[in-house]
């Protein structure tokens, strides 16, 4: 039993550590590739003789006769003339040298896979692993080969043109093969012969293949053509019109029904002096009717300028409804920001009245010495509180006044202890110096809620505006495809489906930095 153990081990050790590892379909495929690969480099070499005309090889068992392509002839001796390199140890390289080189280094790699069949299939019975740094050093040239295929070129052609039209189908094909150099470098570092097995046998078909293309015709795409400047001038007069046709429809629509339209446009005007009145209470004269038919127009001038009749009548809706709703918009912002600069004046007018009743003056008249010394806004604001006391108005019904003009919360404070001063009696001089102390600490909190909130007010701007910002360099580089696509009703879904979450969107990160107290 001892005996037959040993032999066993014996008979393991003097096995081959490759025996096995290609199958014979695998050994016919790296074979047949490498003659094929020596075949195409001749047929980029200037001379060739009868043989290489028309070569008999053996390949998987079966024998075929490869007739050189006719192009050969007439293309090589150009590409032999034509210099799309220069080496500095090498000189001016041709193009089909240039050609020649990979070609040369994947046979020498298919080569080297064979050393690796056992001797009865024309090998050396070497373990993989022993060749580690001879496949390294293939890969390596073979990349740097690529790489000066990819880089050559001419004023006339690049090597993507070579051939005939047939060298961008070999580069892509020659780029998988690397690929494979790399899987079969891993394999071999893993110890794994079946992924090396399918690696080397990968390359070899695909050595085939670009050998294939030789003889295959070479794919060239003609560019579209281009519909003439008449047929172009007759489809966009063809939009514009009916642009207008549908503009005449909503005018006529709007005439038969005339009482409707008179009831809406006086709706409109009372809107537009609401806003008016309510912008002069800001101390801002603006043209509302600007703010509404402003923002309309360029939709509309956008929407025309697409010559596509769906997207202006969608873009000029859009834009009215924009308009609509910008007055309350700036009214609100302006309204906001007036707000802000008077809680920032209103410490030192706390201060400045507070002094004035220390010196025996009362409210009223230390509010005349706020719009006298302190800088608008706030002195705009307490001076039409003094006029409208002068003009007959009671006291407390001028500050009730400016309390609904300005978006103050401070500022209603110190009304409401004005109002309860006058009405119950009390130290208002304190009232007031309290008042200053709230004003300073709450600044101080709403900085540091500032800086805590700071990053979700910039995701939350980020989130609105990057979607919009990469569909507009879309259109700049695509417009004639983006047109189509949004001129399309899956177009207008997608945009309007977008529009709606990337406001809810908007809406839920900037409610993660809303602090509720």
């Amino acid at each position: 039993m001892k005996k037959l153990l040993l032999f066993i081990l014996m008979a393991a050790a003097a096995a081959p550590a490759s025996a096995g590892v290609f199958t014979q379909p695998e050994m016919d495929e790296i074979s047949c590739a490498a003659l094929k690969m020596q075949l195409f480099y001749y047929y980029l070499a200037p001379e060739k003789d009868q043989k290489i005309l028309n070569y008999t090889m053996s390949c998987k068992g079966v024998k075929i006769t490869y007739k050189m392509p006719a192009w050969v002839d007439a293309e090589v001796p150009t590409m032999l003339g034509r210099k799309v390199w220069r080496d500095p140890e090498e000189g001016e390289i041709s193009e089909a040298s240039l050609w020649q080189t990979p070609v040369s280094i994947l046979y020498e790699y298919l080569e080297l896979t064979r050393k690796t069949f056992p001797p009865e299939a024309g090998g050396a019975n070497i373990q993989p692993g022993l060749l580690v740094k001879e496949y390294a050093d293939i890969r390596i040239r073979f990349q740097m080969s690529l790489d000066r295929l990819y880089r050559a070129r001419t004023r006339e052609v690049t090597m993507g043109d070579s051939m005939n039209g047939r060298g961008r189908t070999i580069m892509a094909t020659l780029n998988l093969i690397l690929k494979e150099m790399e899987s079969m470098a891993d394999a071999i570092s893993s110890t794994n012969s079946r992924r090396y097995a399918e690696a080397a046998t990968a390359s070899a078909v695909l050595s085939q293949d670009s050998f294939r293309v030789l003889f295959s015709s070479p794919r060239k795409y003609a560019p579209l053509a281009k519909e003439s400047a008449a047929k172009r001038m007759f489809l966009r007069s063809l939009s514009i019109l009916g642009i207008i046709l549908m503009f005449l429809a909503v005018r006529t629509f709007f005439l038969m029904n005339d009482s409707k339209t008179n009831a809406m446009m006086g709706d409109y005007s009372r809107k537009v002096e609401t806003f008016t009145e309510a912008f002069g209470r800001q101390f801002i004269n603006i043209n509302v009717k600007y703010l509404v038919l402003g923002p309309a127009a360029v939709f509309a001038l956008i929407g025309l300028l697409s010559m596509n009749v769906l997207v202006f009548f969608f873009l000029s809706a859009l834009g009215l409804a924009i308009g609509m709703r910008t007055p309350a918009f700036v009214l609100n912002s302006m309204k906001a920001a007036r707000g802000r600069k008077i809680d920032g004046q209103l410490m030192d007018g706390l201060i400045l009245l507070s002094n004035c009743l220390r010196s025996g003056l009362d409210v009223v008249q230390g509010f005349e010495m706020v719009s006298k010394d302190l800088m608008p806004p706030i002195s705009d604001e307490f001076a039409l509180v003094i006029k409208n006391y002068q003009l007959g108005m009671s006291f407390e019904k001028a500050l009730g006044v400016m309390e609904e003009r300005v978006e103050s919360k401070m500022l209603s404070y110190m009304i409401r202890a004005i109002v309860l001063q006058r009405q119950m009696g009390g130290n208002l001089t304190k009232v007031f110096e309290r008042i200053v102390v709230d004003i300073r600490e709450e600044s101080k909190l709403e900085e540091k809620t500032k800086a805590m909130t700071a990053q979700q007010k910039i995701q939350s701007i980020v989130v609105g505006i990057m979607p919009w910002v990469m569909v507009g360099v879309m259109f700049m580089f695509q417009p004639e495809t983006m047109i189509k696509f949004y001129g399309s009703p899956l177009g207008m879904g997608t945009f309007i489906f977008c529009a709606i979450w990337i406001g809810i969107g908007m809406k839920v990160v900037a409610s993660l930095g809303k602090i509720r107290v």
